[in-house]
């Protein structure tokens, strides 16, 4: 269940990030060379402007797997609380279990992909600053 999770999670911030690109492109003419730009790790091809759009989606992604992980903290909290009474009263507690144990699955996979995004954003950053030392020279 745990690796059902994580594919989920990767393929909801691919699908999100394919929004994002789309509606980040708009009416520019969208070349394979420019879509593949951020995937391939070729930022040369992105102007200024767009690597701060860049950016500042990849600051609002990580607040929302930021936001996404504090939920799932919480609600381990309250299903660990909800374990002890159970063990407390003798009650069957294996399904509790369980969703403990699926949710410390999902925020392994939340905090990878986290992970993936700092990576993604300091790699956007360098980029940025890059950029604007080239155009200081000019």
């Amino acid at each position: 269940m745990g690796d059902d999770s994580s594919r989920s999670i990767v393929s909801s911030l691919k699908n999100e990030w394919a929004l994002f690109w789309e509606a980040f492109q708009g009416d520019e003419e969208v070349t394979e060379e420019t879509k593949s730009a951020f995937e391939s790790g070729k930022l040369d091809v992105l102007s200024l402007s767009q690597v701060r759009e860049i950016t500042k989606a990849l600051i609002e992604d990580r607040k929302r797997i930021n936001q996404k992980l504090e939920t799932l903290n919480k609600e381990i909290d309250l299903n660990s609380v909800k374990l002890d009474s159970l063990r407390l009263v003798g009650a069957e507690e294996q399904e509790t279990m369980n969703r403990i144990h699926e949710l410390n699955d999902m925020g392994q996979g939340f905090a990878f992909a986290l992970q993936k995004l700092d990576e993604q954003l300091r790699a956007v950053r360098d980029k940025e600053v890059e950029i604007q030392e080239e155009e200081a020279e000019l």
